[in-house]
């Protein structure tokens, strides 16, 4: 799951702002055709894999629907973000680069690898000892983090902690790159590291290490290490994956897509498993402020943390 949600986007894309901002807006009768972009990858069958997914959507929307293939999740967002498309299937961090450029998107639901999970959560592990319950008992040890790439492992809690005050830099003595949150979380068990970055889903049996994520691993390979763990920081949730579409489509289009997906898992499973198939739980709606921890890996005034 976590090789999905750790895709990086940067804003460095081999294109200008300017460009991807120059798409006119579509006016409410401009919308006879409704064009949805899906990133296929190396994919070779992804317009028949695709077609119950755009069946659905001509029946929920009542319009023809367009599939445009593209190969890579960074032109997925160019396309969006110039117009070329309408709607697409992004990642939270990539439905967060598309907005830090151009403002022009909306996420309508995500879906959840289970009925009762809909968030995961970059977490801060530390060991369960009394005297170490807080960031600022922390302060000077050394911290496992992930390469630069990873969302929960090192983007998301580094700008989450800039912006709540704590520069990682000056608040542990260094930051050790680690392969994952598992081998961060081993470290801290032998005493190499005071602490690491991992990832959870912070909902089901805390016993057990949750649903899933680093915790989970943890539990499966040895129980009793993970009640020597406590989880000290956690981010704001997180949802798995971003249904977007631009902000400038009618209202009433909006609403009955957003209608249609929440019931679509329901109404065609073939379809709901064309565009999600890593994540069967079904749709839930989400709105822009649930992905805030993600987009504050753009914001201008964190962005220096990065760049260490």
């Amino acid at each position: 799951m976590m090789t999905r949600i750790r895709i990086l986007f940067s804003l460095a894309f081999a294109f200008s702002f300017g460009s991807l901002c120059s798409g006119a807006a579509l006016a409410d009768n401009e919308v006879t055709r409704f064009r949805v972009g899906v990133a296929i990858g190396t994919q070779e069958d992804a317009r028949e894999q695709m077609e119950p997914f755009r069946v659905a959507l001509e029946k929920i929307i009542d319009r023809p629907v367009d599939l445009y293939l593209i190969d890579t999740m960074g032109g997925l967002v160019e396309a969006l973000a110039s117009g070329e498309i309408d709607y697409a299937r992004l990642t939270p961090t990539a439905y967060a680069a598309t907005d830090a450029l151009c403002e022009c998107v909306e996420p309508m639901v995500s879906a959840r690898p289970d009925e009762k999970t809909d968030r995961f959560h970059a977490i801060l592990v530390a060991p369960k000892k009394e005297e170490l319950t807080t960031l600022q008992d922390l302060k000077g040890v050394h911290l496992g983090v992930e390469d630069t790439r990873s969302v929960a492992g090192y983007r998301v809690p580094l700008a989450n902690l800039k912006y709540e005050g704590v520069d990682p830099w000056t608040h542990f003595s260094a930051l050790i790159q680690v392969a994952d949150g598992v081998e961060g979380a081993r470290a801290v068990l032998d005493g190499r590291l005071g602490a690491t970055l991992a990832w959870s889903t912070m909902s089901g049996d805390q016993k057990s290490g949750y649903s899933a994520g680093s915790l989970r691993d943890i539990y499966k390979a040895n129980k009793r290490d993970l009640g020597k763990l406590s989880v000290v920081w956690q981010s704001q949730g997180i949802p798995f994956s971003a249904h977007v579409v631009r902000t400038a489509l009618p209202d009433d289009m909006k609403r009955a897509l957003r209608a249609g997906l929440m019931e679509l898992k329901k109404s065609s499973a073939r379809a709901y498993r064309a565009i999600e198939p890593d994540f069967p739980g079904g749709f839930i709606p989400v709105v822009h402020s649930d992905y805030r921890a993600v987009m504050r890996t753009y914001d201008p005034d964190l962005q220096a943390v990065f760049g260490r």
